[in-house]
Parts: structure tokens; C-alpha cells; sequence
């Protein structure tokens, strides 16, 4: 910035657009390292610094010292420039000279200068007003945080950025929500008690000190101009208290009156989208009349339907809006997840449930006839999180999708509990929506190992067979050797195991080799018998007076035909 207009602006201002010059010629050099040439960006962001007060000559010199670049190579530089057909001022390459327009006939940079000087209140600072990480200590009286400062730096950056016409909107936004959450601010606390999301906050905070901006603006340009009138804009989708008042010529009285200007929920108010203009009664023209005013409130209060419910323009334009904010926590989560080593189908279900939701987005946009905003998706510079090829997202059922959180959790308890039963997490998916049988099956197998878990796959498979073999006999599980008795200490009574025993030449060491030998073991009666299977015989025991007694035994020589199912079924899975 030229000496003299640095003398002209106060030292706080003067470091504003000291910033915002070096800023824009960090991007100038960075395109043209990028392409070897001048682009048309570029030579717009040039012709803004001379409306910052640089003289042709201050602009060779700094593009000359970043690029490191010889005499020769400039003229080669700006040769280039100077044939093609876009450049808006070829004066600027042709002559470079110290000429610059002088601050007294830069109109353009004194109304931001004022405009600026308005809106701080003449502290040059905290352009947005933002009250960010402020503390509240009561009584009105709140106290500037060093990280509300840090927040402010960023936000009166962009504001620069904008106003001055250097850098467009969208790009400014992705570098500013980019830079704080690099810093590692993920949400924006206010001493209300309230707390937004980054991209929410700074969003709202940029978009409303710009309105307000171009509000002073136009309150300079009107007294200048003598009038006292001005006409508000008209947008789509205005919040049905503003679009009671848009498009419509008032007073500046009627402004605060009737529009609420200066106030929070009112004309350049947060969110507001609204701007106004000067405007001549008898003169100008109004863009918008009552009558088309009237018609287009009739069409957006008429709803649409989508998906069983009616929204009329304004309800789905924050109908977009919650999309557009679930997508980005779906992309940060996209994000998170990779930091975090986790599976890649788990990545890549992620990744199909973000794509599902653009598509979505798509659709409802299309059908309420509204466009796409996908740059309010985009700002958080993460670049491209969908799956590189839709044909990608049929690895996962269609449900799996949409339930992808759910999904997740429930995958990751089955894996925990069934290994490698449980497959990938796609595979789980199409388990879960495609295969109802095998689905059937994980969720009895799950819900058995969770109930007993020194148990295996094999028994219940076993167990499962058995069941529609026929064969009933309780719960297989791996044997549990028990102290049992054949005939309890000092009791004479006439067990049935007994008689069994000398029917069959049974002896006692058999009794006890089935139950030692067995292959597995049936639970009976909640757990109160148990009965002992191996191939030389079967023996059962019960409970009783807090002992485990032989109620009965049969060798391999009087297997009945269940007990031949049930040797051939553990030998099948096996055991």
C-alpha cells in the first residue's frame, strides 16, 4: 500500500489492508506458479490492488520478489498478459509506472474505509460483531477471551476479503472454516450459553457484518444522494416475518419501524440475506412490484410434497439446510474414521452413506425446485469423500446405508461376539437386509455364546440340528466335569440307577468313564440335570440337597435311536 495512504488511515485500518495485500499477493503468485502465466483471477486480484492504493510499479516489484524472477522474465510474464483478450486494465502491464489514484479520488476505497470505521464503532475490530468466546460477567458486561481475539482475527480477515471485491465469498469461507479447525476449534461458544458448529458460526458471522457493511454503505450513498428512501431487496424462501416486508420501497424511519434494522431478528439482522438501496420517488423504478410481490408469496406458501410430507419454500430451504449440515458431520466423520485406522468397509460405508445423502439432497432440491447450495457442503476443504464410483455404494444394502450409524455398532458387537462368523462389514450388511435365514441364524448364535460363553460354534450347530432332528434334550455344551455320587453317603434309599446298573452289567468306573469320556454335555431343568454324552454310554445327573447324584446310565449296547442321531450329529460338527 502506496506511503501516502498509509499516513491517511489509522494504524489498526492500515495493518487490515496491509494483511489483505499480502494475502491477495500470496494467491496472485501462488496461480501463477501454478499455470507458468498470469491467469484471469489473477489479473482481477491485480487490478484490486490498485484499488488499495498500489501503484503499477509496487505491483512488478512484489510479484517480481516472490517469484524470484529476473527483469527478462517479468516482460516475458507480462507479454503474455497484455495479447490475451480478458485482461481489464493492459495499462497496468504496458506502463508501469508510480502513478496511483490518490485517496481523495478513490471513492470506492473511502466508502469501505468508512463503512468499516461505522460498523467497529471506530474501534477497527471485530467487523462482525461477533461475540464469540466472550465471558458474560452479568449487568450487560461482557469480556473479550484471548480466544474470542484469535476468532475475530480470522473473521475480520474474510470481511477484508469480501468487501473489497478481492477474493469471492465461497473461497473466502472454506479458507476461514479450513484455518479454525486446523486451529482445532470444532465448535464456536458464546457467553449466552449457546454453541454452533464452526462452519455454522463463522458463516453466519461473515455473511452478517457483510450485510451490514454494504447497510453503511448505502446510508452514505443516500446522503449523499439526498434521499431519504430506500428499497429493500427481495429473495426466495425469506423467512415468512422478512417476507412480509422485502421487495418493498420505506423511509429510513420505516426500516427500524416496520423492517427492524438494528435489530438482531430484523433487516441485516443474523441470517438475514437482505440488503437495501437507495432509492427516488417519481425516479427510479422499483424492481419488484406488489402485485408480482403478491403472487410470488402465493406460490411459495403453496407446499410440495416429498416423501409424505408438505413444505412450502421457506420449510424446505431449511429443510436443505439441516441436509446440508448433516452432510458435513458426515464428512468430518468420514474423516475421523480414517485417522483412526478404522475398518475400511467401515470407511467405505461412510463414505456410501454420505454419498447417499448428496443424492438425496439432489432429489428433494429437483422436486422443490430449489438449487443446489453444494458450497456450503464443500467448505470445510476436505475435497472428495464420496466413494470414487456409485457402483461402489451396492456393496451395501440400501437400508444398510441409511442406517449406516446404527449399522456400525450392531456390526461391530456381532464381530465381537462371532469373529470371523460375522464376515466383513458388507457382507454383514447383506446378511442383515438380504439373507433372513442366516440373519436368523447369527442372532441365535450371538445370543448363545453371549449366554455361554466357554462354548463354541460347534455345539450350537449341534444343538441346532439335533432340534430339527427331533431330538430335544436341552442345551449342548462343552462337558462340565461334576463330583457326583452313585449312591449318596449314608442313604440306603433304592436308586433307579441302581437297578439299571445290575441289570446291564454296569460297573461304577463305567458310570464314571461316560461322564470323563463325554463329548459334550446337555443342560436340563435350568441347569438343575445334566446329561453326559459319550460314545461308550450316557450317563445323567441331578441336583439334589446341593449335590450331584447319578439318576441313571446306559452303555452303547441300549443307545436308542436318539442317541445314535445325537453321536452322528456331534461327530458331523466335529466333536
Amino acid at each position: 500500500m502506496n506511503r501516502e495512504y498509509k499516513e491517511k488511515l489509522s494504524g489498526k485500518i492500515e495493518g487490515n489492508y496491509s494483511d489483505l495485500e499480502e494475502r491477495v499477493m500470496q494467491d496472485i503468485v501462488r496461480r501463477i506458479h501454478k499455470t507458468g502465466q498470469i491467469t484471469s483471477t489473477a489479473d482481477y486480484q491485480i487490478n484490486r490492488l490498485i484499488m488499495l492504493g498500489n501503484s503499477s510499479e509496487d505491483i512488478e516489484r512484489m510479484i517480481k520478489d516472490a517469484l524470484s524472477a529476473s527483469y527478462p522474465e517479468m516482460f516475458e510474464l507480462y507479454d503474455q498478459v497484455i495479447n490475451w483478450e480478458y485482461v481489464r486494465n493492459k495499462d497496468i502491464y504496458e506502463q508501469v509506472n508510480q502513478r496511483f489514484i490518490p485517496y481523495e479520488e478513490n471513492g470506492e476505497l473511502q466508502q469501505i474505509t468508512e463503512a468499516l470505521i461505522r460498523q467497529t464503532k471506530s474501534e477497527l475490530e471485530n467487523i462482525t460483531r461477533s461475540l464469540g468466546f466472550y465471558l458474560d460477567y452479568g449487568n450487560g458486561r461482557r469480556v473479550l477471551t484471548p480466544l474470542a481475539e484469535v476468532y475475530q482475527g480470522y473473521l475480520d480477515s474474510a470481511c477484508m476479503d469480501i468487501v473489497t471485491g478481492v477474493f469471492d465469498y465461497s473461497s473466502v469461507l472454506r479458507r476461514v472454516v479450513t484455518q479454525l479447525t486446523n486451529s482445532g476449534l470444532r465448535t464456536i461458544d458464546y457467553s449466552s450459553g449457546r454453541s454452533n458448529r464452526v462452519e455454522v458460526a463463522a458463516r453466519r458471522a461473515i455473511m452478517t457484518g457483510i450485510s451490514q457493511l454494504t447497510g453503511h454503505i448505502s446510508d452514505m450513498n443516500a446522503n449523499l444522494l439526498g434521499t431519504n428512501y430506500f428499497e429493500v431487496a427481495w429473495h426466495a424462501g425469506a423467512r415468512p416475518a422478512h417476507a412480509e416486508w422485502q421487495g418493498k420501497v420505506y423511509t429510513r424511519d420505516d426500516l427500524y419501524r416496520i423492517c427492524g434494522l438494528g435489530t438482531v431478528t430484523g433487516l441485516l439482522g443474523a441470517n438475514c440475506y437482505h440488503e437495501y438501496y437507495p432509492f427516488f420517488p417519481g425516479i427510479s423504478q422499483r424492481n419488484w412490484t406488489d402485485e408480482w410481490l403478491e403472487e410470488m408469496n402465493r406460490k411459495e406458501n403453496t407446499p410440495k410434497e416429498f416423501h409424505g410430507k408438505q413444505y412450502t419454500v421457506y420449510e424446505a430451504k431449511q429443510r436443505q439446510r439441516q441436509m446440508e449440515t448433516a452432510m458435513r458431520a458426515q464428512r468430518e466423520k468420514v474423516e475421523l474414521l480414517k485417522k483412526g485406522g478404522a475398518d475400511p468397509d467401515e470407511v467405505m460405508l461412510a463414505r456410501c452413506k454420505y454419498q447417499g445423502q448428496l443424492d438425496e439432497y439432489a432429489r428433494f432440491s429437483k422436486k422443490m425446485g430449489l438449487m443446489q447450495e453444494r458450497e456450503r457442503i464443500y467448505m470445510d476443504m476436505r475435497g472428495r469423500v464420496a466413494p470414487e464410483s456409485k457402483s461402489v455404494m451396492k456393496m451395501f444394502p440400501k437400508e444398510m446405508i441409511v442406517n449406516a450409524g446404527h449399522d456400525i455398532k450392531q456390526y461391530e458387537k456381532y464381530k465381537s461376539v462371532l469373529g470371523k462368523e460375522v464376515g466383513s462389514l458388507a457382507n454383514f450388511g447383506q446378511i442383515k437386509y438380504n439373507d433372513t435365514e442366516k440373519w436368523e441364524y447369527l442372532n441365535g448364535l450371538k445370543k448363545y455364546l453371549e449366554k455361554y460363553p466357554t462354548s463354541d460354534k460347534r455345539y450350537y450347530d449341534a444343538g441346532e440340528k439335533l432340534k430339527e432332528l427331533g431330538v430335544n434334550k436341552g442345551v449342548l455344551l462343552p462337558k462340565v466335569q461334576k463330583q457326583a455320587f452313585i449312591l449318596p453317603e449314608g442313604k440306603r434309599d433304592s436308586y433307579h440307577i441302581m437297578h439299571r446298573m445290575l441289570e446291564r452289567n454296569i460297573t461304577d468306573d463305567d458310570v464314571r468313564g461316560y461322564m470323563e469320556n463325554a463329548k459334550a454335555m446337555f443342560v436340563q431343568w435350568g441347569g438343575q440335570r445334566q446329561l453326559f454324552v459319550s460314545r461308550e454310554g450316557m450317563c445323567l445327573i441331578t441336583k439334589k440337597d446341593d449335590e450331584w447324584i447319578y439318576k441313571t446310565v446306559w452303555s452303547k449296547h441300549d443307545f436308542d435311536e436318539d442317541s445314535e442321531k445325537i453321536l452322528e450329529v456331534l461327530k458331523s460338527v466335529g466333536l
